[in-house]
């Protein structure tokens, strides 16, 4: 069937069966990205509500939630016989350090300079330790270039001793900056990127969200299908969250020209700000049913892909340089 007959609703219910989210990632995608602006507070009832367009029940909604409160992420107030949820401390500093490579990208300059991790051999903490360690800088976007030891292009010490201080283990490791001096006579760095990222799986991902998500930027009647248009972006969101945060987003002198993960994120931004009113005309009046929590969009969510949207935000008006509130 061709693209430009197809219903918001076909589209979506496509994409569902194709790429079909799991609950409890989907609920952390929905409480930073689309709860969050408004107050960041959701009853549980109107979060069943919230994620039934997308093919969540309420049986697995409620455990999903369930687990999250114990992992940490979330944390839960009881009013009675209903429940409150919101982010937890550490859920909101894991959105917030998500929000800069979701929503902006890799910035463009790079002086070729790198981060080193690097966690001593012998005598430093357990095996079972290490592995949590490797498993979260890998997370993070750091390469291993060699056994216990981790780089990432760019100034990224910040985002290293987090990872540390997460584990506790700000004494197990070092954390270094470096500067390639390749001139010539030795094995640079930059050598060493596709052993240290898979970035071939990650470009195969980033094409398949392309081809997955192109049709529903061609739709044009999102404004008549609010509950789409919020799975819609619900979708896009959540997929383009769990590609990105793969990418270790390496500074572009560093990547094919070719690089599928710029028309990815260009696409992802045009399709989020395409269905984005629509979609908060199905949003708000679910969570302005709690009054005291509710709050309006802020005016720094309209600042998200804003160097990625070719034409500009929604209302076809540019976004200001000088709104620049952070995420």
């Amino acid at each position: 069937m061709d693209t430009l007959s197809r219903t918001p609703n076909s589209l979506v219910s496509a994409l569902l069966e194709q790429h079909p989210p799991r609950a409890k990632s989907l609920c952390v995608t929905l409480l930073g990205d689309a709860i969050g602006p408004h107050g960041g507070q959701v009853w549980l009832s109107d979060l069943i509500e919230l994620v039934t367009p997308l093919g969540i029940n309420e049986r697995l909604l409620r455990t999903s939630v369930f687990r999250l409160v114990a992992q940490g992420w979330l944390r839960s107030e009881r009013h009675g016989r209903r429940s409150l949820y919101r982010l937890s401390p550490q859920g909101e500093a894991l959105t917030r350090e998500a929000s800069a490579r979701i929503y902006e990208g890799a910035a463009t300059d790079w002086e070729g300079d790198w981060t080193l991790v690097i966690v001593p051999r012998f005598g430093n903490g357990s095996l079972d330790q290490r592995g949590q360690l490797r498993r979260e800088l890998i997370w993070a976007g750091f390469g291993a270039i060699a056994p216990g030891v981790f780089t990432l292009p760019r100034r990224q010490t910040e985002r290293a001793r987090k990872v540390l201080g997460n584990l506790k283990a700000t004494d197990k490791a070092l954390v270094l900056s470096a500067h390639d001096l390749d001139d010539g006579h030795g094995l640079a760095l930059q050598a060493l990127i596709t052993q240290c990222w898979n970035l071939e799986e990650i470009a195969r991902q980033y094409r398949a969200f392309s081809e997955a998500f192109s049709p529903l930027l061609a739709q044009g009647d999102w404004g008549a299908a609010p509950e789409q248009a919020f799975a819609a972006r619900a979708l896009a969101l959540h997929e383009w969250r769990r590609i990105v945060l793969q990418d270790p987003q390496l500074p572009h002198q560093m990547l094919p020209v070719d690089w599928p993960g710029h028309a990815a994120r260009a696409l992802c931004g045009n399709l989020y700000w395409r269905v984005f009113d629509p979609a908060e005309l199905f949003l708000e009046p679910i969570l302005r049913r709690n009054p005291e929590q509710f709050e309006a969009l802020p005016r720094h969510v309209r600042q998200r892909f804003r160097a990625n949207v070719v034409a500009g935000t929604p209302d076809g008006e540019p976004v200001s340089d000088g709104d620049t509130d952070a995420l």
